[in-house]
């Protein structure tokens, strides 16, 4: 019960004071170049690590005295140097890496952009298909948001199946969540890859 309660502490502990800082105004910059993003990814790897990692397995490292272990135990080899595997510890506990941070809420925002229709200043800019009114018409490329956001949402809206905008938005967030779960930890156990945040390969169920 101990265990339960600190895990769940900790866990509390880093959405509000890590996550909700990291992404803060993250559909506005989350897609930008890899290079400028990768400190905050290292530094989101860094914060699970502590707080999730193995203690034991970290502790032990230093317990090279000769009434611990024997002595050719006590060279430190590169296996010490190597840092924990954090994709475990985000599976565990069900962590979106930044990438698929700015995914998640972007796609929830422009749906409830689409389906509220507020703010009004921008849903008019959104050209809405008259085919079929879930999607969007995409323009000229560019960084600003509104471009962005309908590229993102016509690569996963479609997947979604949508016929209108009438799934509540808590059920929305549900399934899009559990799909980049899924789609974080499709490829491999331990190592990180970029199939592991392609949105193209986001899979609704």
């Amino acid at each position: 019960k101990q265990w339960y309660q600190r895990r769940v502490a900790i866990t509390a502990g880093y959405y509000t004071l890590f996550e909700s800082h990291l992404s803060y105004c993250i559909s506005v910059w989350g897609d930008a170049a890899q290079f400028r993003i990768s400190s905050l990814w290292t530094a989101q790897k860094q914060c699970v690590r502590i707080l999730f990692g193995d203690r034991e397995a970290f502790h032990d490292k230093f317990n090279t005295c000769v009434r611990t272990r024997p002595y050719d135990q006590q060279i430190l080899g590169s296996n010490f140097y190597m840092p924990e595997h954090t994709k475990p510890l985000f599976q565990e506990n069900k962590i979106l890496s930044v990438h698929n941070l700015y995914t998640y809420h972007c796609f929830m925002e422009t749906y409830k952009i689409l389906k509220f229709r507020q703010p009004r200043s921008l849903y008019d800019k959104y050209s809405i298909s008259e085919r079929k009114p879930t999607l969007l018409i995409a323009g000229f490329p560019s960084p600003n948001f509104i471009d962005r956001s309908t590229s993102l949402w016509n690569t996963i809206a479609p997947k979604f199946k949508f016929n209108d905008f009438s799934p509540k938005v808590s059920c929305i967030k549900t399934c899009i969540k559990k799909a980049l779960i899924t789609l974080q930890h499709k490829e491999y156990s331990q190592e990180w890859t970029t199939g592991d945040y392609d949105r193209a390969n986001i899979s609704i169920t």
